[in-house]
């Protein structure tokens, strides 16, 4: 009997910690990712060998694909959710070469005559050249070890080549973290995601062989910084840059048909099947109605003389709470009088690039739920927690002078608001706006 039992007592501690185990490898998150101003947040889900991309979107833009990548199987699925049509995608095959490792010696091999290609095969040569250097800096971010990261990226296709025409230079800076079980290969060829225009000709292969070098091991990106060359051969014809950061990292269990073909779904014939068209009426109809509100996609790096422009940074804090990049693009709006105007930033050097004179932070010390029936329906199990009817929000922003550092206002924002907790918070900016215009006038 004791045998039987510490039998039973050793199967529960195992069965218990491969459960917590198994719950460890599933992650969902949120990354938003930044371009000219232009914001988008995505989101994705992690479970085992397999990632579900979920990206987002701009009005009138077309819809992009939710990806799943099946490593196990070694194929990627694209989902149009809107036209309930799927894709499956083989990972793409690439030929590595390690600039490192000196090749072995062989003996050659017998010369054979290369038949002609065929007038039905088409394609050429894409090569890579792809450098990682690891500049042994780590620090703690979500609970992972997160190493830091340079790359340096160019693309040189031949000129027989169908699926871009154009070189390209890639440069990235980042902190990167491995995910337990989610060993996916990386793969080097990226061309794809900066090609988005180009349809695929079905007729036309090319090749792609990949230089690899440098001792860096890349890995699952928290945050990101890309800047990208394009341009035709030596000649620089274009360049822009892209940051992404991750807004929420959490461990929750995840169903496992988010990484399946949904049910009901059709096969696509092609891959451009997929693909939703532009609509520039919407987009129109959008911007139309946004004549009270500051244009930052279309905000310029010059200003009027006279014009006092604020940089506004992505707000803190919220507990998981609140949109931040919605936030800050009405914090962006209500900045917005006279000669006063305001643009969304990331960075310090993103106000000087746009001619800042101040740069404003805010930072949501506290949120909670105000409502006594709000709080009593937040302790129930799976009541949605914005069913509150108001909140206690405490704020404070922090406005700089940008030309000598110094805090120009730093006003306080302490209240009960009604509303859910983004219209909350979006209703305390506004009073911190306010006293943030009385003190530029």
């Amino acid at each position: 009997m004791k045998r039987l039992i510490i039998f039973f007592v050793v199967v529960i501690f195992f069965g218990v910690n491969s459960n917590n185990k198994l719950n460890a490898q599933q992650y969902k998150l949120r990354q938003s990712t930044s371009m000219m101003g232009i914001k988008t947040e995505s989101t994705i889900y992690v479970k085992g060998m397999r990632k579900r991309t979920e990206p987002g979107s701009m009005m009138g833009m077309p819809l992009q694909l939710i990806t799943i990548e099946q490593c196990d199987l070694q194929r990627t699925i694209k989902i149009n959710d809107k036209k309930k049509l799927y894709f499956i995608a083989p990972f793409q095959k690439e030929e590595i070469i390690d600039d490192d490792v000196k090749p072995a010696t062989t003996k050659p091999k017998p010369v054979t005559t290369k038949q002609p290609k065929t007038s039905t095969e088409k394609g050429g040569i894409i090569n890579m050249w792809y450098n990682i250097t690891d500049t042994a800096e780590r620090k703690k971010m979500n609970g992972f070890t997160a190493r830091h990261l340079w790359t340096y990226q160019k693309i040189k296709p031949s000129l027989d080549a169908c699926s871009m025409k154009d070189s390209i230079i890639i440069k990235t800076e980042g902190w990167y973290i491995d995910l337990p079980q989610f060993n996916c290969p990386v793969r080097y060829n990226t061309t794809s995601s900066i090609r988005p225009t180009e349809q695929t000709q079905p007729d036309c292969k090319d090749r792609f062989v990949t230089h690899r070098s440098g001792k860096g091991k890349l890995g699952f990106p928290l945050t990101e910084t890309r800047t990208i060359i394009m341009g035709n051969g030596s000649a620089k014809t274009n360049e822009f840059t892209t940051s992404l950061e991750t807004v929420e990292f959490s461990s929750e269990k995840l169903d496992s048909m988010l990484f399946e073909i949904p049910l009901g779904y059709a096969l696509a014939t092609n891959e451009s099947e997929l693909e939703n068209k532009f609509n520039m009426k919407e987009m129109k109809d959008y911007y139309k109605n946004q004549d009270n509100k500051p244009n930052t996609q279309l905000m310029t790096e010059q200003k009027e003389t006279g014009t006092i422009r604020i940089g506004v940074y992505e707000p803190k804090g919220g507990d998981g709470q609140l949109q931040t990049s919605e936030l800050q693009q009405h914090l962006v709006g209500s900045l917005k009088d006279g000669a006063v105007e305001a643009i969304a930033i990331s960075s310090e050097e993103d106000a000087k690039k746009y001619n800042c004179d101040y740069t404003l932070a805010s930072d949501f010390v506290k949120i909670k739920s105000g409502s006594k029936v709000g709080g009593l329906l937040k302790a129930i199990k799976n009541t949605d927690p914005n069913a509150a009817s108001s909140y206690n929000i405490e704020a404070t922003l922090t406005l700089i002078k940008l030309a000598d550092g110094s805090v120009r206002s730093k006003p306080n924002v302490s209240g009960k608001y009604d509303g859910k907790p983004d219209a909350a918070a979006q209703k305390a900016l506004d009073d911190g706006s306010r006293k943030i215009l009385k003190a530029i006038k």
